[in-house]
């Protein structure tokens, strides 16, 4: 059974990170605002992109933490902008991917200078070492929430 000030030093860590993540967020979506996609929306684009294949809305929800019908809704917006569509899988025609469009891809880059400008700034004061202990400790973080969660961690390596 952990300390007391074992279960206050991890109460303090899990303040102070979702403090940092709430600020990052806001900070990002601000910065991106005027492209008109939201910070979600880019997140999901980007995975899209650059996810392991096929992505399936199921997939995307997984590698975004969020539940199946919170990212259909998503799902939806973006197709209704043209930023991604639906396709039935070949070899499974009940199965459906995702494929980012022309206007997503544009979209999507649109959003990089952006949002890499700003986390750029929020990282400024730590060194490249400082960033992969950082990396290193966030992942040990994110395998034990996953575990407890009952999922598979995705990897971020």
């Amino acid at each position: 059974m952990p300390t007391t000030e074992a279960v206050q030093s991890a109460t303090q860590a899990w303040r102070q990170l979702y403090l940092t993540y709430s600020t990052f967020f806001k900070a990002i979506e601000r910065a991106i605002a005027p492209t008109g996609v939201t910070l979600p929306q880019a997140l999901a684009l980007a995975t899209i992109k650059n996810g392991e294949r096929p992505i399936t809305p199921s997939r995307l929800a997984h590698e975004l933490t969020q539940e199946t019908q919170s990212v259909t809704g998503l799902i939806d917006r973006m197709e209704k902008q043209e930023w991604v569509r639906r396709v039935r899988d070949l070899p499974d025609r009940r199965a459906i991917r995702l494929e980012l469009t022309a206007a997503g891809e544009a979209k999507l880059d649109e959003t990089l200078g952006p949002q890499n400008e700003t986390i750029d700034r929020m990282f400024a004061n730590l060194t490249r070492a400082d960033l992969e202990t950082l990396a290193t400790l966030l992942d040990r973080i994110h395998v034990g929430a996953a575990v407890q969660f009952g999922l598979e961690p995705v990897e971020t390596a």
